[in-house]
C-alpha cells in the first residue's frame, strides 16, 4: 500500500507508461509474424502479398501515430548526429564474413537448393528478375523498415519498460526481432540450420539494438543490417541461379 500521495502519483505514472510501452510492443511486434505465417504457412500467393502489404503499412503507420498521438513527440528522420559509420561498416563486414563462412562450412545442412526453390516458387521469386527486385527491396527498403520498427520503436519501448540500462532492452528487442525470423526460417531450412541461423539473428538483432542505443539513429544499424542481407541474398542467388 502506497500512502504518500506524491509516491502514489509517481507509481501510477510509471505503471501507465509501462502499460503503454508493453501495448506498443505487442501491437507492433506481432505483425511480422502474422505476415510470415500467412505468406509461407497458410496461403502462398495473392493473399500472402495482400497481407504482406497490409502488415508493412501497419508497421509504418502505427509507430508514427503512436509517437505523435500517444507519446506526443515529433517525427524525426533519425539523422546520425553522433557518428558511428565506421563502427557500422566494421560490424557489417564481420557479420557478412561469418554468414558466408557458415554456409561454406555447413552447406546443405543449412538449406538445399530444392527446398529453397519449393518455398519461393509459389511467390514468383524463382524468376531471376523478380528475385533481384525482391532482393533490392529487402536490402534498401525492408531493412530500413525493420530498423524503424525494431530498433527505434521497439527498442525505445523496451528501454522505457526497464527504466534505464542497456542490455535488458537490447535482449528484449533482439528476442522480438528473432521470433518472426525463426518462424520464417522453419519453412526454408533444417531444424539445425534454423537453430544456428536464429542464434545468429538474435546476435545480429542485439548488435543492431546496441548500435541504435549508442548512436540514436536507425541509419547506423541499418548499414550493418544491410551487410547481413547482402550475404543472405547472395547465398540464395547462388543456390537458385548458379
Amino acid at each position: 500500500m502506497i500512502e504518500r500521495p506524491e509516491l502514489q502519483v509517481r507509481w501510477l505514472i510509471c505503471n501507465f507508461m509501462e502499460s503503454k510501452s508493453l501495448l506498443g510492443l505487442v501491437l507492433v511486434g506481432i505483425a511480422p509474424t502474422v505476415s510470415v505465417i500467412t505468406g509461407f504457412g497458410i496461403e502462398p500467393g495473392l493473399i500472402a502479398i495482400v497481407v504482406f502489404i497490409l502488415t508493412k503499412l501497419w508497421l509504418l503507420a502505427l509507430p508514427a501515430w503512436w509517437r505523435t498521438k500517444i507519446d506526443g513527440e515529433p517525427l524525426s528522420l533519425s539523422y546520425p548526429k553522433n557518428g558511428g559509420w565506421a563502427m557500422a561498416v566494421g560490424l557489417g563486414m564481420g557479420i557478412f564474413i561469418i554468414i558466408v563462412s557458415t554456409y561454406i562450412i555447413l552447406g546443405d545442412l543449412l538449406i538445399s537448393k530444392d527446398d529453397l526453390w519449393a518455398i519461393l516458387e509459389p511467390n514468383g521469386l524463382t524468376e531471376k528478375s523478380t528475385f533481384i527486385m525482391a532482393m533490392l527491396f529487402w536490402i534498401f527498403v525492408n531493412s530500413v523498415i525493420e530498423e524503424y520498427v525494431f530498433r527505434w520503436f521497439i527498442t525505445e519501448k523496451a528501454e522505457s519498460l526497464f527504466a534505464g540500462g542497456v542490455w535488458a532492452p537490447v535482449a528484449l528487442s533482439a528476442s522480438i526481432f528473432t521470433i518472426h525470423h525463426v518462424v520464417a526460417m522453419s519453412f526454408f531450412i533444417s531444424p539445425l540450420g534454423n537453430l544456428l541461423a536464429s542464434t545468429g539473428v538474435w546476435i545480429g538483432g542485439a548488435i543492431f539494438s546496441w548500435l541504435y542505443l549508442r548512436y540514436r539513429s536507425i541509419w547506423i544499424p541499418w548499414l550493418t543490417h544491410a551487410f547481413a542481407d547482402v550475404a543472405i541474398f547472395g547465398i540464395a542467388y547462388y543456390l537458385l541461379f548458379l
